[in-house]
């Protein structure tokens, strides 16, 4: 069974995050997408929310939703959240034969460069690139050279084997994000249909963001 990974600091889940990952649930054909909060971003501050409570609220935002799940693979590490040490372990976890998938942005393929052994991801996953609004493709250099040597854009033949490839996707984006629901917490605004109710009511709950 495929196995695919839609990672981000989460903080808090939000409608535009659940919309993609069930298109990409769609898109895939696999039985679930596992969203996965990382504990310390490398490319930013650590998040004011601890990852226990991100990942409490996404637990929540996804309910009874059988074609999300979550992972916390990243939680449970100390170090700063390398995505080639996950897909590492992940692909020790399914083994060589099940096609893997690591979906990202176009906003984080544009830095895909500037990650920790990048190079080496797909020796391990998939990577399964949604559009993001004022981000293109990179025409020229060195990673415009590495995205020609590994793009697939027949989606059948990418699935034929386990990892390798670079897949590119049109997504529904909801012009929703985490920023946008914090400043609306911390100015006293109303936050209902951005992020489900259950998540509404954990941030009043639990003070957050104020």
């Amino acid at each position: 069974m495929s196995v695919a990974l839609f990672g981000g600091t989460f903080n808090p889940v939000h409608f535009g995050h659940l919309r993609i990952a069930t298109e990409l649930a769609e898109l895939l054909q696999v039985d679930s997408i596992r969203m996965m909060p990382c504990a310390f971003p490398p490319h930013r501050g650590e998040p004011e929310v601890s990852g226990e409570q991100r990942l409490e609220m996404l637990q929540l935002a996804i309910g009874r939703e059988t074609t999300l799940d979550t992972e916390d693979i990243e939680l449970q590490r100390p170090a700063p959240s390398y995505s080639i040490d996950t897909v590492r372990l992940i692909r020790e976890q399914i083994g060589d034969q099940t096609p893997l998938f690591l979906c990202i942005g176009m906003d984080a393929l544009n830095s895909l460069d500037s990650w920790h052994d990048w190079q080496r991801i797909s020796q391990y996953c998939h990577i399964i690139v949604s559009s993001r609004p004022s981000f293109s493709i990179p025409q020229t250099g060195y990673l415009a050279d590495w995205i020609t040597l590994h793009r697939c854009d027949d989606l059948t033949t990418l699935k034929q084997s386990a990892q390798g490839k670079i897949y590119f996707c049109e997504l529904t984006m909801l012009a929703i994000s985490s920023t946008s629901i914090r400043n609306k917490v911390s100015n006293g605004e109303n936050i209902c249909y951005l992020t489900p109710e259950s998540v509404v009511d954990y941030i009043q709950h639990h003070h957050l963001y104020e």
